[in-house]
C-alpha cells in the first residue's frame, strides 16, 4: 500500500491550492466564460483565442483587473462601455474605462489574445507532437492556480461560474473538455469546431481542454437518479487497455453515491495525458503509464481518488489554501474508503493504519507540526495535507460513527453544493447534522498542531452481581504542540483472559480522566483504539502468537522472539509516540525520553517466555532529546502500570553509532521507557574494548553482569566515591556477576585489571 500511496503524491497530486493574487477579481464578480480556441497550433506551440466575460460588478468602477499568463492581448472590447486602455504586467491585465460604471452593472468584455503558452513541471499548457492539454494547477507557481495560462480571468476558485468553449481543430482530432459536447460544426476546410459547456458552477482551475488523436471508450453506469456516462479518452495503441484498467469504475462510483449523495457533474470521464493525475470537472487527466491493461490497486486508486474529488474539492471546493485537506485530505480517505465495499474492511483498516503510521514517523518530520487547517503555500500539495487529512477525516468517522459521519458529509455537501467552504464551515455543518458539538473535535485535530496521545494509567475491577464494574484512570499526552484537548472522545477495549473483548467509546475532560464501565467479564487487560479507529500519536500491533520465533512490530521499533510456549499468546505492543507521565520523583541525573515509550500486553493460555528488543536511533525522529552528550548513558526502564515507579532492568545492550537495541529476556506486560543518565552519575554506556568485554546492565538495581569474549582469569574491583573497595570477585572464565542488593543508591567505580591491562568505568545503583 506504500508504495501506491506514494505513487499518489507523485503521480496524482490533484492539487488546488489556490489563493488570490493582489485582490484580483474582488470588485467583480464573473458569471460566465465563453472561450473560443481559433487556432491550435502543434508546430509552433502557440494558440491563438479569445474570451468573452460576463460579469457583474460589486462596487463602482472605472477599471478591473484579470489575470493572463505568458500570451499577449491584441484588443478588448466592452459591450456597453469605452474601453479607454488596457495593459500587461506580468501575469495581470489591467483593463480602464473611459467613465466610471456603478455598481450592480453587468457588462460583457471580449478579450482576443494569443502566443505562446506557459507550463513548468507539471501545471498549464503542455504540448506533445500532436498533442494538447491543460493542467489546471502547478507545484512552482505560486499561488498554484493556473487557469490564467489559457484564458484571461479572476483565477480564485471562491469566484465560480459556467463555461462554454469552442475549440477549431483537424477533422482527424478529438477533443475532450470540461463539460458536455453539444455539436460539433464542420467547418468545410479540413477543420471542425467541437463546442462544449459547463453548467455547473466551477472554479477556472477546474475548466480544461485535451485536444489529440484519442479514440472515446464509452460505458454507463446506472446511478441513484440517472444513468451517467463513463467515457475514457485514450490514445490508439491504449484502447485495448481500457476496459480492464477501469473495471471497477462502477462499484467505485455506486459506493460514493451511497455515503456522499448523486454524482455531482455530467460524465465520469477521463483523458489519457503523460502528466496526471487532476481532477479538472467531467474530463479527468490520467498518466497514460496507469492505463495498463490490467485491474490493479496502481491504477485503481487513481480512479478512486480522482472520482471522488466530483464531491470534494469540484462540488464544494476548500474556501482558502489553508484548508487544502478538504479537497485533498478527503480525496485520500475516499481512495481507501471505497477498498471497504470491493475488498473487504480489513483492507480499508490496513490502508488507514498504514497512513497513520507513516505521519507520525516520517511526514511531521520533514514537513513540521503544523495545523491541519493552515497550510503553508509551498506545503498545499504535501503529506500532511493527503495523509494526515485523511486519517484525520477517518478519525471524524469513527469519532460520529459511520451512519451518522455519512448523513452529516451529505448534509456539509448539499449546504455548500457549487461553493466554496472553510473547516470552520465544515465543523458548523457536521454540528447541525449530528447535533454533536465538534468544536472539541476541531481544536483537537485541525486546528491545533500535532497529534493527541491517549493511554491507560491503570484500571481497577469492582463485582457487580453478574457484572464488573471498572474503572480506567486516561491520560492525554500530545506529540507536536502542548494543546491538551477537552471532550475526549476514545474507544477502549477490555479483555478476559480468554481474549474476549468488549469496546466503548469513553469521556473525559483535560489531560487526566476517570472513565467507569460496566461489561459482562472480569477484564485483564485494557487496550487503547485496539480497532485502530483514531489518528492519535500511537502506533499499536498485535500478533495472535502460537509457535516460537522472531515477530517485528515494524514501526512500533519492537521485535519479540518467542523462545517457548505452551499453548498461545496475545502480544500487543503500543508505541506512543510522546514521553511517559511519571508521578514519581526520579532520580538525580536520570532523564526519561520526551518522544516516545512502549506499553505492551501479555496475554497467555498457557505459559510463554518472550524476549523482547526495544530499538533506539539518534534522530530528529526519535531519541536526539536524551542522547545529548557523547558521555551521557541510555539505559531502559520498565513499571508494572503508570501508577508505579520505574524500575531498570537487566538487559543486552547492542549499538553501533547511534543506533541500538535493548534485549530484555523475559519480557511482562507493562510500561517500558528509554533514559538518560547524565554524565555526572553515569559511566559511559557499557564497556566495549579491544579485550571484548561488555558491562550490563547499567544503571543496574540488583546484579552488575561481566561477559567476556574469551577465557580470562582477572580481578574485578567495585569502590565508592570514597574509595573504599564495596565488591571483589574474580573471572575465571567468561562471565561472572556482582550482586549489589546490599549497596546504597549512587555511582561506584568499577576496575578490571589482569596482568595485561586495566580498565575502569563508572556503575549507577538505583
Amino acid at each position: 500500500m506504500k508504495y501506491v500511496l506514494s505513487l499518489l503524491l507523485a503521480f496524482c497530486l490533484s492539487l488546488s491550492s489556490f489563493a488570490k493574487t493582489n485582490e484580483i477579481g474582488e470588485n467583480i464578480d464573473v458569471t460566465h466564460y465563453e472561450i473560443h480556441l481559433n487556432t491550435i497550433d502543434f508546430t509552433d506551440r502557440v494558440l491563438e483565442a479569445s474570451a468573452t466575460l460576463k460579469l457583474t460588478t460589486r462596487t463602482e468602477i472605472n477599471a478591473l483587473e484579470l489575470e493572463l499568463k505568458a500570451m499577449e492581448v491584441t484588443s478588448v472590447v466592452c459591450d456597453a462601455y469605452d474601453v479607454a486602455d488596457y495593459s500587461q504586467d506580468g501575469d495581470v491585465l489591467s483593463i480602464t474605462f473611459a467613465s466610471g460604471i456603478a455598481a450592480d452593472t453587468e457588462l460583457e468584455i471580449t478579450i482576443n489574445y494569443g502566443g505562446s503558452t506557459f507550463n513548468e513541471n507539471w501545471g498549464g499548457v503542455h504540448w506533445s507532437n500532436d498533442y494538447v492539454y491543460n493542467l489546471g494547477v502547478g507545484f512552482d507557481s505560486q499561488p498554484h492556480n493556473l487557469g490564467k495560462t489559457w484564458f484571461p480571468c479572476v483565477d480564485d476558485f471562491n469566484d465560480k461560474t459556467s463555461y462554454d468553449l469552442y475549440l477549431n481543430i483537424p477533422q482527424e482530432m478529438t477533443s475532450s473538455c470540461g463539460g458536455v459536447l453539444v455539436e460539433t460544426t464542420d467547418n468545410n476546410d479540413g477543420t471542425k469546431t467541437d463546442h462544449w459547456t459547463v453548467s455547473q458552477e466551477i472554479p477556472t482551475y477546474l475548466m480544461s481542454f485535451a485536444v489529440g488523436s484519442y479514440v472515446l471508450w464509452e460505458d454507463t453506469y446506472e446511478g441513484m437518479e440517472r444513468n451517467i456516462p463513463i467515457n475514457v479518452y485514450a490514445r490508439p495503441n491504449q484502447i485495448e487497455k481500457v476496459a480492464a484498467t477501469f473495471a471497477n469504475t462502477k462499484e467505485i462510483a455506486a459506493f460514493y453515491e451511497a455515503k456522499f449523495g448523486p454524482f455531482p457533474f455530467n460524465r465520469i470521464s477521463y483523458v489519457s495525458t503523460s502528466l496526471g493525475c487532476m481532477e479538472h470537472v467531467d474530463n479527468i487527466a490520467f498518466s497514460s503509464s496507469l492505463i495498463t491493461g490490467t485491474t490493479n490497486l496502481d491504477s485503481e486508486f487513481f480512479i478512486a481518488h480522482e472520482m471522488a474529488h466530483s464531491w470534494f474539492g469540484n462540488k464544494v471546493t476548500c474556501a482558502s489554501a489553508g484548508d487544502m485537506w478538504l479537497n485533498e485530505g478527503f480525496a485520500t480517505f475516499c481512495n481507501n474508503y471505497y477498498l471497504s465495499a470491493i475488498y473487504g474492511e480489513e483492507a480499508f483498516v490496513e490502508a488507514i493504519s498504514e497512513l497513520t503510521d507513516d505521519i507520525i514517523t516520517s511526514c511531521h518530520n520533514s514537513e513540521g507540526w503544523i495545523p491541519l487547517n493552515n497550510m503553508p503555500l509551498d506545503l498545499t500539495y504535501g503529506t500532511t495535507v493527503y495523509d494526515k487529512g485523511a486519517v484525520v477525516v477517518n478519525t471524524m468517522m469513527n469519532y460520529l460513527g459511520r451512519e451518522t459521519f455519512d448523513e452529516a458529509i451529505k448534509y456539509y455537501l448539499n449546504k455548500f453544493s457549487y461553493k466554496s467552504a472553510s473547516s470552520e464551515d465544515l465543523r458548523d455543518a457536521v454540528t447541525e447534522s449530528s447535533g454533536v458539538d465538534m468544536n472539541d473535535f476541531f481544536d483537537t485535530w485541525v486546528f491545533n498542531a500535532g497529534s493527541p496521545v491517549y493511554t491507560v494509567q491503570n484500571f481497577t475491577v469492582q463485582p457487580n452481581g453478574d457484572k464488573f464494574d471498572v474503572e480506567v484512570m486516561m491520560n492525554q499526552g500530545r506529540r507536536g504542540s502542548d494543546y491538551i484537548g477537552n471532550s475526549v472522545r476514545y474507544e477502549i477495549t477490555f479483555v478476559d483472559e480468554e481474549w474476549n473483548t468488549h469496546s466503548e467509546m469513553v469521556a473525559w475532560d483535560g489531560e487526566a480522566g476517570v472513565c467507569t464501565a460496566t461489561i459482562d467479564f472480569e477484564p485483564v487487560a485494557v487496550f487503547c483504539d485496539y480497532n485502530n479507529k483514531f489518528a492519535d500519536a500511537s502506533i499499536e500491533k498485535t500478533y495472535v502468537i502460537k509457535n516460537t520465533g522472531s515477530h517485528n512490530f515494524g514501526e512500533a521499533k519492537f521485535k519479540a522472539t518467542v523462545q517457548e510456549i505452551s499453548d498461545s499468546t496475545l502480544l500487543r505492543v503500543e508505541h506512543h509516540w510522546t514521553g511517559p507521565k511519571t508521578n514519581h520523583e526520579l532520580p538525580e541525573g536520570l532523564t526519561l525520553s520526551s518522544n516516545r515509550y512502549w506499553t505492551i500486553h501479555i496475554l497467555d493460555k498457557g505459559e510463554s517466555m518472550i524476549q523482547g528488543e526495544f530499538q533506539y536511533q539518534k534522530n530528529v525522529n526519535y531519541d536526539d532529546d536524551i542522547m545529548v552528550n557523547e558521555n551521557d548513558s541510555i539505559v531502559l526502564l520498565y513499571r508494572p502500570n503508570g501508577s508505579e515507579m520505574w524500575q531498570p532492568l537487566n538487559y543486552v545492550h547492542q549499538a553501533q553509532n547511534n543506533f541500538g537495541r535493548m534485549t530484555v529476556d523475559d519480557i511482562k506486560s507493562g510500561d517500558y521507557t528509554l533514559g538518560m543518565w547524565d554524565e555526572e552519575h553515569a559511566s559511559v554506556k557499557e564497556i566495549n574494548n579491544e579485550n571484548g568485554f561488555e558491562i550490563f546492565p547499567n544503571p543496574a538495581k540488583n546484579v552488575i553482569n561481566i561477559r567476556m569474549e574469551k577465557e580470562v582469569n582477572d580481578n574485578v574491583i567495585m569502590t565508592n566515591q570514597a574509595g573504599q573497595v564495596v565488591k571483589e570477585v574474580t573471572i575465571n572464565g567468561t562471565e561472572a556477576a556482582i550482586e549489589i542488593d546490599d549497596l546504597a543508591s549512587g555511582v561506584y567505580n568499577l576496575k578490571l585489571r589482569n596482568s595485561e591491562t586495566q580498565k575502569n568505568s563508572r556503575i549507577v545503583k538505583i
